[in-house]
């Protein structure tokens, strides 16, 4: 069988692998940001492209699909307005990423748009909303098996609503948004603003004491509660068979799938709770990689599975 590249960007490190829709991922790996700049970011790509090389040969991948967090004009690739995980990579072109002497097709989308195709794929749904928690919140909304973009490529930015009038500044600028409140990194601000001794605390070790700190626990049960309230809005909206949570986070288990359905459920109207489910990603942290991968597969050969 083809292979083809996969790249999930996200806001600390690239998350990429070959393989195909029919066989899965042959290679996977992520290669985090050592520190978050433009250099150190393009020669993570450049990185990728060597051991790809070096491993099977560029010359075997028939082409490239590439996830990338941010607002993204669906026409060039290219982040519009500020990027609050990755501020130096606005007004970049995703060509950038790869080798100048790199002929071979490619496609982009945003990472979340990437991860929700991939499970609606994988599970054989038509109409999901998939949520990746990690230094931000991404949201990819899938309808009639297709991403939804808006009219301007922009639908999904879940995590620049507002959850908390005139609540805190987000990375983005505006007050209150949802991911300055139940993201990573949102989360770390909340309660280093609290007390400064949570600012050096990276998510394994504000799990390793949520059950011990009260306060930790405290603000993720209120980064929780957000959370569910804001998808429970969008789910009464968009009326969705399931919603897929992933993204790091979720790989730690931040936040509970069991209560968070429950506080879904009893939110949103009776009908559309009747059936409506929430899950974890099937396949975690490499959902964004194979929703590269089928973006790829689909533009190079027409038409979806």
């Amino acid at each position: 069988m083809e292979n083809f590249l996969g790249i999930d960007i996200g806001g600390s490190g690239f998350k990429y692998g070959w393989g195909n829709c029919k066989e899965g991922l042959h290679f996977f790996q992520t290669i985090y940001l050592k520190k978050k700049d433009i250099d150190e970011f393009l020669a993570t790509a450049k990185q990728i492209f060597q051991t790809v090389d070096n491993q099977v040969g560029l010359h075997t991948i028939k082409g490239i699909g590439i996830g990338i967090p941010g607002t993204l004009d669906k026409l060039t690739g290219c982040v519009v307005g500020n990027n609050p995980n990755l501020p130096f990579w606005v007004n970049h072109s995703p060509r950038e990423l790869i080798p100048t002497d790199c002929k071979l097709p490619f496609a982009f989308d945003n990472d979340a748009n990437l991860m929700a195709l991939a499970e609606a794929s994988l599970q054989r749904k038509q109409n999901i909303i998939g949520v990746t928690i990690g230094s931000g919140i991404g949201c990819g909304i899938i309808i009639e098996g297709r991403i939804f973009q808006g009219a301007n490529g922009y639908a999904g930015e879940l995590g620049h609503i507002c959850a908390v009038d005139k609540g805190i500044k987000c990375s983005c600028g505006k007050l209150g948004c949802l991911e300055a409140y139940s993201s990573v990194d949102g989360l770390r601000r909340c309660l280093a603003l609290a007390h400064p001794r949570y600012a050096e605390m990276d998510l394994p070790a504000l799990m390793a004491v949520k059950d011990t700190d009260t306060l930790v626990n405290e603000y993720i049960k209120r980064s929780q509660h957000l959370l569910s309230i804001a998808l429970a809005n969008l789910a009464t909206c968009l009326d969705p068979e399931t919603i897929i949570m992933g993204g790091g986070a979720m790989d730690f288990d931040l936040y509970c799938i069991k209560e968070m359905e429950k506080e879904i459920r009893a939110t949103i109207p009776l009908a559309h709770s009747a059936k409506m489910t929430v899950n974890k990603a099937s396949e975690g942290n490499k959902a964004g990689v194979i929703g590269a991968i089928k973006l790829i597969e689909q533009k190079f050969y027409g038409g979806w599975e």
